[in-house]
């Protein structure tokens, strides 16, 4: 963090800056009392606000006096930002430390910055990088972290943390097949991972999945694997994290998201439609509604966000309530898309979002169809081939003026419509393969193709580039 001296910048002004970012970060008045911290702050040192403001920092570490290696005083006596790496042994960490005086227009000092960045894992992984096999079980053991070596598929190496956390004596891990810990579908995607990391030589790749144990009990976990060489040999080293209680959130916000998907747009006789919902990863950054406005005007839109996790989630939430609340008084997608912008423009700084909004109205006879980052849809009359169409016009919230332009099509009974979020430009990029295929088969058979497609990418990759999305309408 670079030194900062805004004399306009207040405390309340960062507050929310600062709960974005992941290190841990402290904002003390020159008095040396904590003002606050940031949401990774309270959860490292595992305490409320009420426990932590107002409180000298060592206070936090049940301690009566400053740490020895304490720069705070020179901060406030010099005016200049320090930075030092610290072990912390309360903690078993080691941080890499910032402090950044804030200062105001007389060069006074309003409050200073304290930024801990978690190097604990790098610091013991250089270390076991450097040492020799008599020294691997001792280092390894020193990390807070379950840390295992595996060479040829088998568990060569295994701290304390990672036998309490297999539950298992340690003779019992120790040159054991690591994918007997996982389901069948997590042991596919690691052995693809772990052949990559070998053959590429990868200093880091991280995956999320489910941890087996012997008593058919699961846990969630998330893995960090490297390329190191033991005994001569070319071997993973593997980070395991226990993130049950992490995810408990994000899986319960997950499946309210997954839940609230319409699955049915009550076209009745009019229309069929099918759905493609498959995240990235836990909370999608996709999202559709469609409503029946009356049994002759339906008015839908496809949103994709930026930005992954409950940050998405809230995203789409309240751009769901902002279409829901035009729709009661406006019919045209034009102008929803334009509102829509308008307001995104104002509250939602620098924080684009793609949406395609369009109506089927069966009085007329008629598609309209708005792109604003969403722009490209596929079109196919009945008994024909599907062809690719675009409705030009930027993403929302770029600028409050911006132009959207509005396609109409005639329909009739078999015409289909196909709107996808760019987890699915494949399609378009395979233009001729897929309409050949969209000619010859059912809306749900094309449905179908989607989704075994997306679950032998994920088989392959491991996860999905993007959140990948489609709505398919056919008129009756």
């Amino acid at each position: 963090m670079s030194k900062i001296d805004n004399s306009s910048i207040e405390v309340k002004d960062v507050q929310c800056i600062l709960d974005g970012i992941s290190d841990v970060i402290k904002v003390f008045k020159p008095d040396h009392t904590v003002y606050f911290c940031n949401e990774a702050g309270y959860n490292f040192y595992k305490k409320s606000p009420n426990e932590v403001e107002k409180k000298v920092c060592y206070k936090l570490l049940n301690k009566d006096k400053p740490c020895k290696d304490c720069c705070f005083a020179q901060v406030v006596k010099y005016k200049k930002e320090i930075k030092l790496e610290r072990y912390i042994p309360e903690l078993n960490k080691i941080m890499n430390t910032s402090y950044t005086p804030v200062l105001d227009e007389n060069n006074n000092i309003k409050f200073i910055i304290e930024r801990l960045e978690d190097i604990t894992e790098r610091k013991t992984l250089d270390k076991i990088l450097k040492n020799d096999k008599e020294r691997y079980i001792h280092i390894l053991n020193n990390s807070p972290d379950a840390l295992m070596i595996i060479v040829d598929n088998r568990i060569e190496v295994a701290n304390n943390e990672a036998v309490s956390l297999f539950d298992q004596e340690h003779e019992e891990i120790i040159n054991s097949n690591i994918y007997k810990y996982f389901d069948e579908r997590y042991s596919k995607i690691l052995h693809k991972k772990f052949r990559n990391i070998i053959l590429s030589k990868k200093l880091k790749e991280k995956y999320d999945c489910e941890l087996n144990f012997y008593n058919n009990k699961k846990t969630s976990v998330q893995l960090t694997c490297r390329y190191m060489m033991y005994e001569g040999k070319s071997a993973i080293l593997m980070t395991v994290r226990n993130t049950s209680e992490s995810r408990k959130d994000l899986i319960r916000a997950a499946n309210f998201q997954r839940n609230s998907l319409q699955r049915d747009f009550q076209g009745g006789k009019l229309f069929e439609n099918v759905c493609v919902y498959v995240p990235a990863y836990t909370i999608s950054g996709d999202f559709y509604r469609v409503n029946k406005i009356n049994d002759e005007l339906f008015i839908g839109i496809l949103i994709d966000v930026k930005g992954k996790g409950i940050s998405a989630a809230l995203n789409i939430s309240a751009l769901e309530l902002m279409f829901m609340e035009e729709t009661f008084t406006e019919y045209e997608p034009i102008n929803i898309v334009k509102n829509l912008n308008r307001k995104i423009a104002k509250y939602y700084e620098e924080n684009y979002i793609a949406v395609c909004c369009f109506s089927i109205n069966f009085s007329k006879k008629e598609f309209k169809i708005v792109g604003a980052g969403i722009n490209q849809y596929m079109f196919q009359k009945q008994g024909k081939k599907a062809e690719k169409k675009l409705a030009e016009g930027p993403f929302l919230g770029m600028f409050s003026d911006s132009e959207f332009s509005e396609k109409k099509i005639q329909i009739q009974s078999g015409d289909r419509l196909f709107l996808f979020s760019d987890g699915l430009d494949f399609i378009f990029d395979e233009d001729e393969i897929i309409k050949r295929y969209m000619e010859k088969v059912t809306l749900n058979d094309f449905k179908k193709y989607i989704d075994e497609y997306l679950e032998d990418t994920i088989l392959d990759e491991g996860k999905l580039k993007d959140d990948s999305t489609m709505i398919g309408i056919e008129i009756k």
